[in-house]
Order: structure tokens, then sequence, then C-alpha cells
């Protein structure tokens, strides 16, 4: 049997790019931290190409040059900073050296020397459009905001150097999309409808004439349209009844890649534009596509580069050619001798809420155990505006190989499942989801599936939020709860992240200037002196989302009332643990506190 050092050391590979036809680049954890490994794909061999023990967060490639740039911050503080490695260079160079601020890389033009990126280094509370010259180390400050995040999108930045798209980023569902001109400095929002919706992800056409993008503007789901520079226009391409996550076109424009969110796994489909037909392509294994990443095509070919976990998979790199249809998997993450046929893949299931909604979830059921009775933690998603996918995920299949079953639910405000479901918690409405989470136990006790007294809740986040929320005001339902950088009073919370980060979550939470009331009420600080069932809480010091305040709090409130509190604080990490080190620290600790109070030691 694996022990949890073995599921946490586990590797991974993702956020793939080309650096030319036959090389490709991509974040992984081969050296335990996640940092960028170069990968030929004709010898099959590694060269590591960034080195160090701090999360490295996006990567761009200049596929002319074949240069590199990415994103890594300090200690978890999210202050990234862009970093530019040329293509035989073992040392980067730190292009923005401001540590006390945060940068969003667009990338680097055709020019092979202008970077483009945004930053909050003129004033932390707002988002201003830069660019770098790698010449001459000169930055160039294009368009300057007065608003809160702005943010480039991924391959955002037009064929022909003029343009960047970037998002003004007020909520998951309300990020307006605007074009830059590089060359003047004028902007515009595109499209200029003035509707709140999502408009994300564009892939330029290669004359740079207009581009692909997703939104989901007049319509309950995410959908592909194509915006025409020429005429202004904005033309509806394909839609179904699930979000499209992500798209990628090709070089030559003949083939559009997309990820289709079917409720929680993956499709992937290309579209033929000149034949306006779908591809029979070869079918990846049912999993998750690109969680949290993107899709990108061959500089020059048709083929196509995305990442893929499930279940019983962490997440490795894949290439689909459409020339040679063929579909090969090109990382080969090490799995630490674990037997990928021990692993376990979820069951979706349904359950019906306090109200009569109809809420998903994904139950997680150890091997040789039977579905009655079972000790089981309940494990949630954090955003809100977040969604639980079928993927690997270490701490979960540890669980179940000790006879931990684990239910992961999409509760209301979930993303994934329509416009309407998401906002269905937004403001007023915050405690419904926690009543969601009420409904499922009860859903899992009548069922037989579920130990009453052997019931834990743990989530990270807005998932550390609902597990405090739970734990205070369900007390009797929980045998132990383990919140994971969560909040714990929404108001006091909203005053102390980060500037920038603040209007964006109030169109989720409330306004300090309006709903003070409404955030007290709704926090777990309002059912603390219920809360009595035992806890663990963990946090970074460094975190700029939810502040390390929020968890002393908790810690200070509780241990006065003389309620047994064990709190994990790491001072090297920020909003999650993600050195190795401090996994291997925590996860265990967490394990047998679990083990311990389900009753299983």
């Amino acid at each position: 049997m694996s022990n949890l050092a073995d599921f946490l050391k586990v590797q991974s590979a993702s956020k793939a790019v080309f650096l030319d036809e036959d090389t490709i680049a991509c974040i992984s954890t081969r050296s335990g931290a996640p940092q960028v490994w170069e990968r030929s794909l004709k010898e099959g061999t590694w060269t590591q190409r960034s080195f160090g023990n701090e999360r490295i967060w996006s990567i761009t490639a200049h596929p002319a040059t074949g240069a590199l740039l990415f994103c890594m911050d300090q200690g978890g503080n999210e202050n990234e900073q862009v970093f530019y490695l040329s293509r035989n260079a073992r040392d980067s160079v730190d292009l923005t050296q401001d540590p006390e601020a945060r940068h969003y890389l667009a990338g680097l033009c055709a020019d092979g020397d202008t970077v483009v990126y945004s930053s909050n280094t003129r004033d932390r509370a707002t988002f201003d459009l830069w660019t770098l010259s790698l010449t001459s180390g000169e930055k160039h400050l294009v368009v300057q905001n007065t608003d809160h995040y702005n943010m480039p999108a991924t391959h955002g930045l037009s064929p022909n150097g003029q343009y960047v798209l970037y998002n003004k980023l007020l909520g998951a569902s309300n990020n307006a999309m605007w074009m830059a001109d590089l060359y003047t400095g004028a902007t515009v929002q595109i499209p200029e409808n003035g509707k709140t919706a999502q408009y994300i992800e564009p892939a330029w056409k290669h004359d740079s004439s207009g581009f692909y993008f997703l939104s989901d503007c007049d319509s309950e789901f995410v959908y592909v349209a194509f915006y025409s520079l020429a005429t202004g226009t904005m033309t509806r391409i394909y839609e179904t009844n699930w979000d499209v996550e992500t798209i990628a076109l090709s070089a030559d424009d003949r083939y559009l890649g997309m990820v289709i969110n079917e409720d929680g796994y993956s499709r992937l489909c290309v579209l033929d534009t000149r034949m306006d037909t779908f591809l029979n392509i070869p079918t990846p294994p049912r999993g998750v596509i690109c969680k949290y990443g993107h899709i990108e095509f061959s500089p020059s070919g048709h083929s196509l580069l995305f990442s893929l976990t499930s279940g019983q998979r962490t997440e490795d790199v894949w290439i689909l050619d459409l020339d040679a249809d063929r579909l090969e998997r090109v990382t080969d993450s090490e799995m630490q001798g674990i037997d990928r046929s021990t692993l376990i893949e979820p069951e979706l299931c349904h359950y019906t809420s306090f109200d009569g909604l109809t809420v998903p979830y994904w139950f997680y059921l150890p091997n040789g155990k039977k579905p009655e009775r079972v000790p089981l933690v309940i494990e949630i998603h954090g955003g809100p505006e977040g969604q639980e996918f079928p993927g690997f995920e270490p701490v979960i299949q540890y669980l179940l190989s000790e006879g931990i079953a684990v239910v992961a639910p999409n509760v209301r405000g979930s993303t994934g499942y329509g416009k309407t479901y998401h906002h269905l918690d937004d403001v007023e409405k915050r405690l419904d989801s926690v009543h969601d989470i009420d409904a499922l136990v009860q859903h899992l006790i009548d069922t037989g599936v579920a130990d009453e007294k052997a019931i834990a809740v743990m989530g990270m986040s807005y998932g550390g939020f609902m597990t405090l929320s739970c734990a205070a005001r369900y007390p009797d339902r929980w045998a132990c709860a383990v919140d994971t950088v969560g909040m714990y009073n929404l108001e006091s919370f909203l005053e102390n992240t980060a500037p920038y980060r603040r209007s964006h979550r109030e169109t989720e939470y409330g306004t300090l200037e309006h709903d003070r009331e409404t955030l007290r009420r709704v926090s777990p600080i309002a059912k603390i002196d219920d809360l009595t069932t035992h806890l663990m809480v963990i946090h970074g010091a460094n975190d700029p989302r939810v502040p390390v305040t929020e968890t002393e709090q908790v810690v200070q409130k509780l241990r006065n009332k003389g309620v047994e509190v064990d709190y994990l604080r790491y001072e090297d990490e920020g909003h999650g643990i993600v050195k190795l080190k401090n996994k291997l620290d925590c996860y265990p600790k967490v394990a047998a506190f679990l083990k311990k109070h389900l009753g299983l030691e």
C-alpha cells in the first residue's frame, strides 16, 4: 500500500506551449516544484529550463525565436514577476523587477522584442497596460486605468503586434473585453454592446482581421463567437447546452479546436472552418482537459496540444495530430510506484436540495467497500465561481486508499451548469449554498451511504468559508472539519484583501458600502459560538487573497472559548500549500486528524 508521501510526490505536467514543431515546454513538478521544463517530441528527452522552489504560474513561447516568458512569485504572495529565457540560455532574466507589484503577462509580440503585460506598479489598486523592450529594457505605459482588474487575455496579442485584448474583470460572468492599440494607446470595448457577460479566450486569425472568442452574452451557456474588426460585428459560431471552456485556432485558420464542459467531463472537438463541419477525431480518455489551462496549435501544422487528467490519471500533456489522425500522450509524469488500477474514478450523482433544486456531486467509493455507512469526507470547492472536476487529487486518493469515502458537490453558485445556477448564491442568498450541504448530508444518511457519526467536511478558500459555515451552522453534523485559507468574516475579508481584488469579490458577496450587515450575517462569525466540532485550520502567512488574519480570528475566538483547534501556519506560503516540503508536513497531519475523528485510528 502506498503512503501519503507517495501520493503527494506524484508528478504532473500542464500549460504546455510549442517552442517549435518538434519541441514543447510545460509547467512540470518533476523537480518537486512547478517549474518550466522542455520536452523533445522526437527524442522524448527532458530539459529543465527554470530552477527554483517557487511556483511558476504561467508560460508563453515565441516559436519564431524559441524564447520563453514565464511568471513567478515569491512565497505565495502572488506578486508575479515576468521572466525571460532565450532559446539556449540556462538562466532567466527578471524583466519587471518590482516585487511589490503583480504582473499579468500577455506575451511577446511578433517582432520578438516587445513584451506586453499589465501591472499595478503605478497604483496597487489598479492594473495598467505596459510594454517592455527586450533590447533596451525600456518600459512604456500604454493604457493607464482607473478601475481594478485589467488582465491580458490568453493569446490576446494580435499576430501583427498592433493589438492586445484584455478583460476588465468584475466577476466570473462580468469581464468585459477591451482592445488596446499598442501603437496609439487607443482602446475600445469589444463588442460595444454594454451588456454584462463573459467575453474570454480570444483566438486571432493569422491576418489580424478578427478573432474567435467565448461569450455567454444573451445566453445561459458559454458559446463560440467571431468578431470582425472591419465591421465591428459579433457572430455566433457554435453553441450547445454546456459551456465551451477554451478554444484554439490553427496557424492557417483552418481548424478551430474547442473543449466543452459536459457535466464536469471534457469533450474535445475540432471544427473545420472552411467546411463548417466537425472532424471525426481520435477520442481522448474520459477526464478533464486543460483544467485551468488552455489548448494550443503548433506554429505551422495541425497538431493540437492539451493536458488531461482524471481520477486515475495525473495531469499530463497530449498531442492530437489532425494530419496523421493520431492521438498521443507526450509526457510521462512519475506515479511514484502507485498502481493506477487502485485509483478511483468518481461516480456522478445527484440529490434534491431543501428547495427542490437538483444538485450534482461526485462520489468516490474506496476499493472493496460497499456504499453502506462508510466514513466519509465532504470536500467543497473554492471560488465560489468554481466547479468540482473528476481529476486526480492526491489527498482524495490517499483518503480513499485508507477506506474513507469522499463526496465532492457542485452546490448552487458553481460554474458549469448555466448562468442561472451560477448566480443562485449571490449576496443575500449566500446561505442557500450552505443549506445545500446540509441537504446533501441528509441525503447520504437517508440513502444509507454515510455513517452519521463519521462525516467530516473540508475545503479550501471559499471551500474553507463553506467548511466554517457548515461547522458553525450545523455543528451536530460533523465528526470534524478542516478549513484551508477560508474566510471567517466576509466584512473583514473585503476590508483586508488585496485592494485590486475588492471590487471583483464584491460583485459576488456584496459591497462594504451597502451590504455590511448582510456580509456579517451570512459569515461564520455570526454563528461561531455554536461551533463545537473538532477543527483544523491551515493558512499561508503571505496570502494576498484571504489574509491570514481571517484564520487567526477563528483560532483566537475558539481557543478563548476552550474549543480545540489545530492550527497549521506556513510562513513561506500564500493562498494554499504549494511547496512539496510543506505538503509533506501539512497533509499527513490533515490525514491523521481526519482518521482520528472518523474513528479509523
